[in-house]
């Protein structure tokens, strides 16, 4: 598996991965519409913002299987809630099933910290669905559970959010 920086001309592919793995991952978890509501499109529409917005050291690493096929990926950058905090975040890490539980979701965490440390913060956070099936791949990298929750109103429903933190990324 090669984890290199993603670039624009990845955004077609970064978006089919999300939009599958959203859908596979999310789909007893989340509103049915707002996961059938995430299509490629949709994402491909996130993600050429993401890249557009300025200040908040906005980052993204892929996952490249043999003939260039990306089947995973991952984001951060500054915390989006306080971006003064210098606090960096993790957006999201997303595998394909089939290349889960081979190291790539490690390998993409990594890169991304190496990013953020690279951009000058010296700790991270991730917000998770609580209903998340894949908290315990945080938990395997020693975040730490953080007290509160983030709620988020989606399609008329609630969804409750839960933050891991990592204090020190230079002991990672």
């Amino acid at each position: 598996m090669r984890i290199r920086p993603g670039t624009a001309d990845d955004i077609d592919e970064i978006s089919r991965v999300y939009a599958q793995t959203w859908r596979e991952t999310y789909q007893d978890i989340a509103p049915r519409p707002f996961v059938k509501g995430m299509t490629a499109g949709a994402a491909a529409q996130i993600f050429r913002d993401s890249l557009k917005s300025e200040g908040h050291s906005y980052f993204f690493h892929v996952a490249e299987a043999p003939q260039r096929r990306l089947v995973g990926f991952a984001d951060g950058g500054k915390e989006r809630s306080h971006p003064e905090s210098g606090l960096g975040e993790l957006y999201a890490i997303y595998v394909l099933k089939e290349f889960q539980k081979q190291g790539t979701g490690r390998q993409l965490f990594e890169a991304s910290v190496e990013s953020l440390l690279k951009s000058g913060m010296k700790s991270m956070v991730v917000w998770v669905l609580e209903a998340s099936p894949y908290r315990k791949f945080y938990e395997s990298l020693h975040g730490t559970l953080q007290p509160g929750i983030k709620q988020l109103q989606v399609a008329g429903h609630s969804l409750r959010l839960v933050s891991y933190l990592w204090p020190d990324l230079g002991n990672l």
